[in-house]
Order: structure tokens, then C-alpha cells, then sequence
């Protein structure tokens, strides 16, 4: 009997202890808040959560700098507002929970608008026009131009974890070889070294590289994948309305046609 009492009242202890920390997590949650328009104007910096893997959007150079089309649109935007702009590091896979925990204020550079994230945050006006392409090796002579001909046992296919491109693999490649990366640096290292057949991407980064490494990079498909039209856009929190204001504001303004044409990017 001794036993049993002594388990009961450690078994007691520990849902006690749970309880506790449920509540902790569901209060830390629930005060959560995204930093007011106030308090980023007296912080005197924007900060932009970014992954620096999508040219030309944000990608790193050779001497390790942050670069990019996104990079200089947020800055511009930033100093627009009279703020500077602090760009935080995140990821595909962690993008959403990180702007969920306010590491940052805005997310950009590749951010696709979809009813999943337009359910949990507010998306900006249109940034730039985009859809799915193919993307292979330009010495791979397999046919590799629509959907039918990737999606069969001999065509690999490589995708890497979070984001729009993962989605649309997991949802219509059923038949073909999938090669799983840790991030779009691997994907496009596959294609590179004709490792992989074909990497699903965006068509601003398919004509990025296309342009960039010739005779590498070819964009197969002749016109953007069924279904994938889409756009770019800037993500904030849903309690974070006044800034979504300035950022359309903006957005409407001259800067971003003269980056866009800068970057060879459609609006």
C-alpha cells in the first residue's frame, strides 16, 4: 500500500508539474504580441527575417555579404520610415513560427502569397509575379519539359524542406525518384553537378540562374507549371495593421519599379 500512495502522489506531482507548464507556454502565447508601430519607430530599426538562399531575391555573395533584390527594397523601405533595417537569419521549414515569435517584423525575400499563410498573417500587395518552372542541368537530354514527362521512375527530382517548392512536389510528383535536401543550396548544387534530373522552383530564380551560369542552368519548361501563377509578397502579423499600411504605401511608390527593372524582376 506504501507503494502504491508513494506512486500516486508522484504521479500527482508530475500532472501538476504539466499543468504548470501548459499554462506557462499557453500564457507566453497568448502575450506574445508583434512589436507595435510605436515601439519599432523608438527601437529605430525594421527588422527583416530573411533565409539568404533565393536569387535574386536574397542570396549571399562570395565575400559573404547580404545581397539581393528583396535586400535592397527592404532597406529602402526601412529608410523610408526613417529606420534602419536589421536583417535576422531564419529558414523555409522555420519561417512562420519565427515571424509567429516576433524574431522579427517583416519576413521577404521569396515569401509566395498562399490562404495558408493569409490565414495566420497579413500579406503585403503584390511584390513581384512568379509560378512554378523546371529547372534541370542544360546537359541533361532528357525530355523534361512538362509535368507528365518529370513525373516517371527515371527522373529524379530534387526538392528541399519548407516553403511553396516542397509543397507542389509532395502534391503532384507521385512517380518520380525524390531527392530531399537540407536547404536550396543543396538543390541547386544537385542540378549543378547533374546529380538530380530536375529541381521544381520559382520562375525569378530559374531565369536568375539561367542568365547567371550559362550552359548550366536551363529553364526546360516553356511556360510557367499549371496552377502555380502566383505572387510575392511581404508577411507581418495580423495585429500588426499599420505596418502592413506603410508597406503598401510604399510599395506603390517609384523604388520598386527601379529595383525590379535593376534586378530583371517582373512586377
Amino acid at each position: 500500500n506504501g507503494c502504491i500512495h508513494m506512486s500516486f502522489k508522484n504521479n500527482k506531482k508530475n500532472m501538476v508539474k504539466s499543468l504548470s507548464l501548459a499554462t506557462l507556454v499557453l500564457l507566453g502565447s497568448q502575450l506574445a504580441h508583434a512589436r507595435t508601430w510605436d515601439q519599432i519607430q523608438q527601437s529605430g530599426e525594421l527588422k527583416v527575417g530573411m533565409t539568404g538562399d533565393y536569387s535574386p531575391l536574397t542570396f549571399h555573395s562570395k565575400t559573404g555579404e547580404l545581397k539581393g533584390f528583396d535586400v535592397d527594397m527592404t532597406t529602402r523601405l526601412a529608410k523610408s520610415m526613417g529606420l534602419k533595417v536589421h536583417f535576422v537569419k531564419t529558414s523555409w521549414p522555420t519561417l512562420s513560427a519565427d515571424l509567429a515569435a516576433d524574431k522579427f517584423d517583416v519576413a521577404a525575400g521569396g515569401v509566395t502569397k498562399t490562404q495558408k499563410r493569409e490565414k495566420q498573417f497579413y500579406l503585403s500587395d503584390s511584390v513581384a509575379k512568379n509560378g512554378k518552372i523546371i529547372l534541370t542541368n542544360c546537359a541533361n537530354t532528357k525530355s523534361l519539359q512538362t509535368l507528365e514527362e518529370i513525373n516517371k521512375p527515371n527522373v529524379s527530382v530534387i526538392v528541399n524542406p519548407g516553403g511553396t517548392n516542397q509543397a507542389y512536389v509532395d502534391s503532384h510528383i507521385t512517380n518520380a525518384k525524390i531527392i530531399r535536401t537540407k536547404d536550396n543550396f543543396a538543390n541547386l548544387q544537385g542540378i549543378r553537378e547533374n546529380t538530380a534530373d530536375v529541381m521544381i522552383t520559382d520562375l525569378i530564380e530559374g531565369n536568375y540562374y539561367q542568365l547567371k551560369e550559362k550552359g548550366v542552368f536551363c529553364v526546360s519548361s516553356k511556360k510557367i507549371l499549371a496552377g502555380t501563377s502566383s505572387v510575392k509578397a511581404y508577411m507581418v502579423k495580423k495585429d500588426n495593421k499599420q505596418l502592413l499600411n506603410k508597406i503598401n504605401a510604399w510599395l506603390e511608390g517609384s523604388d520598386k519599379m527601379t529595383l525590379a527593372k535593376h534586378w530583371g524582376i517582373s512586377e
